[in-house]
């Protein structure tokens, strides 16, 4: 069982942690690593505007996912990986949303397309992306 709680000013250094552990960045659209201090001056623009969750199990944070302008983001804690904790947060943020959402995933990246196959998103055969390594895939409640 997950729970997605709203992240706080508190949760700013543990989101950064997830986001730009290198094992992350590997798989990640942009394997640019942000410092601390750029990461809190964004995370803290953020915090207010919603649809930016932490992902607890039995009361632990262990990942984040977030919804902006319709493009969702997931990140965890390598210890909650491999354990569908993920297609649980992804299920449920896009519930929360209500909305269409949009995934952008590098093709190669196989465990983060399966969970969102796995959440009915779907291949937007349309999109450029995919032409740059990146498949954009769609979800609509």
């Amino acid at each position: 069982m997950i729970a997605l709680r709203a992240v706080t000013l508190d949760d700013c250094e543990r989101v950064w942690e997830w986001n730009f552990a290198p094992d992350v960045r590997a798989v990640s659209n942009d394997p640019t690593v942000v410092e601390l201090d750029r990461h809190t001056q964004w995370f803290v623009t953020r915090v207010p505007a919603g649809a930016f969750w932490i992902i607890e199990v039995a009361g632990f944070a262990c990942g984040s996912v977030r919804i902006d302008g319709g493009r969702i983001s997931i990140a965890l804690a390598r210890s909650a990986r491999g354990k569908g904790i993920g297609k649980r947060a992804i299920a449920a943020a896009c519930a929360a949303w209500a909305r269409p959402v949009t995934a952008q995933v590098r093709e190669d990246n196989q465990p983060s397309r399966a969970a969102f196959e796995a959440c009915g998103f779907v291949v937007n055969q349309n999109a450029s992306e995919h032409a740059d390594r990146v498949v954009t895939y769609q979800w609509r409640p």
